[in-house]
């Protein structure tokens, strides 16, 4: 009676899912300056309190719990959950099956439904994409303890030995995820565990492969279109979702882009981000909008109840009092190329900068790919999942992520999407496009995105 059975509990909130198999979550208050703990009480009343304690305690017990089901930050409300004031239009389910949890959407501003998309989990190679798929293109782990030890596992090693092509040229062993969670962008990728690895399915290093398990919202903004909110409160560095669509090469998706329009364009151009911020680097790309300052990367950041500003609350006009957002119509996400693929949502122009030396010019990374290689271009315009009701902010509470699960050729990684801070049940889920303002001629596209910090234009 206290095991996990998935079948089950398919669409609960991951988070409750230990309380439904006979687990209890208290949150204590110490005497002494009122500081507040969380500990999780196993069935059998033994109290634990931390998420490696959790991992030691569901190994010996061979539960199959994991471990994206716990979290002891106290702010978090596991029951929490989110319900509009009114409802015009609502539809049970907008991926109509396709995911492992229904997705909801709903209208509180006008009796609309949002344009017909078709549903997909999964990305379509085009003509002229050549998506090597096959095992002999993966190397897997021989792991057997859900890869917990990042020394042994070749895996989590990929992704820590890669650092060392960023700009520094210095090994990070300390990226990757944490206990599923993601607390920082790691630029040059993360190397999940594949079909060639001995691990099971509740290994730390299986994430954005997993099926949608969060309670998402699609509903109607006031001034913004369709966006995306929780149902429940999410942890800062959860996984959210990838974005998914039909996958063209360069000149594919430019004729694609100018018949039927590319503002749900995403460039995977991973390599060209991590070349760019190496001296002797240089492309046709603006680097406008950059910072030399590795810190100004997003990262998760631990929340503050007590500065909790409501930035970005419901926007669908159900609540007069939360509302402060506004539409900025999505166009021409090609013109974030730079800042695409897992880069830190824009700072700004980095303003004057001391004159370097000239720098010796090397070869690109995809060059060796073919002469004629250009990054692709993923196209969420009539076929894609819920990643493309993902609006823009300045303020944003999502971040950006290069996975490799399915291959690991550097043009191809997966794009997903991880909250960057802590998330309250209701609010909207947004990531800063990146836009380079002046990018693009002649256009100009303000963002009404009611952040605080609001940069005023996109374009």
């Amino acid at each position: 009676q206290y095991q996990y059975q998935e079948e089950e509990h398919r669409g609960s909130n991951p988070l409750h899912i230990p309380l439904l198999v006979g687990w209890d979550r208290q949150i204590t208050k110490h005497a002494n300056g009122g500081r507040r703990k969380v500990f999780y009480v196993a069935p059998c009343g033994r109290r634990l309190r931390s998420l490696d304690e959790i991992h030691k305690y569901i190994s010996l017990t061979r539960l199959l719990l994991e471990m994206d089901f716990f979290n002891f930050d106290w702010w978090l409300h596991v029951l929490n959950e989110f319900k509009p004031s009114r409802e015009f239009c609502f539809i049970k389910d907008l991926s109509y099956g396709k995911e492992s949890v229904p997705i909801s959407c709903v209208n509180s501003i006008d009796r609309n439904y949002p344009e017909y998309v078709e549903y997909s989990t999964v990305r379509l190679p085009q003509r002229n994409v050549n998506l090597n798929t096959k095992e002999q293109f993966l190397t897997g782990c021989d792991c057997v303890d859900d890869c917990v030890d990042k020394k042994k596992c070749s895996c989590r090693q990929l992704t820590i030995q890669s650092t060392q092509c960023d700009w520094e040229n210095v090994v990070d062993t300390m990226v990757g995820y944490e206990f599923r969670r993601l607390k920082e962008i790691v630029l040059t990728g993360i190397y999940e565990c594949n079909s060639l690895c001995k691990c099971a399915k509740t290994c730390l290093n299986r994430v954005a492969q997993n099926p949608l398990r969060l309670k998402l919202q699609v509903f109607k903004t006031a001034k913004r279109g369709w966006g995306i909110r929780t149902l429940n409160d999410i942890p800062g560095g959860t996984y959210i979702c990838v974005y998914v669509g039909n996958l063209f090469c360069t000149e594919e998706g430019n004729k694609h882009g100018k018949d039927f329009g590319d503002e749900y364009f995403a460039d995977l151009d991973m390599i060209e981000i991590v070349e760019s911020r190496k001296e002797g680097y240089e492309s046709e790309a603006s680097d406008e909008g950059f910072t030399d300052d590795p810190t100004s990367d997003m990262s998760t950041s631990e929340y503050d109840p007590t500065e909790d500003k409501d930035v970005m609350g419901q926007l669908d006009g159900a609540d007069a009092d939360l509302e402060n957002g506004g539409r900025e119509e999505k166009s021409s996400r090609r013109a974030a190329s730079s800042k695409r693929g897992g880069l830190a949502p824009s700072d700004g122009v980095s303003g004057p900068q001391k004159e370097k030396e000239k720098q010796v010019k090397f070869v690109s990374t995809r060059k060796l790919f073919g002469a004629e290689e250009e990054s692709y271009l993923m196209d969420a315009k009539t076929i894609g999942n819920i990643g493309r009701y993902l609006n823009h902010s300045c303020n944003p509470n999502v971040f950006v992520q290069n996975v490799f699960v399915d291959t690991h050729d550097l043009r191809f990684p997966w794009v997903a999407f991880f909250t960057s801070t802590f998330v309250r049940a209701g609010q909207e889920l947004c990531w800063d496009y990146g836009y380079e303002v002046g990018s693009i001629a002649d256009k100009e596209i303000f963002c009404s995105c009611g952040a605080e910090n609001c940069r005023g234009r996109l374009l």
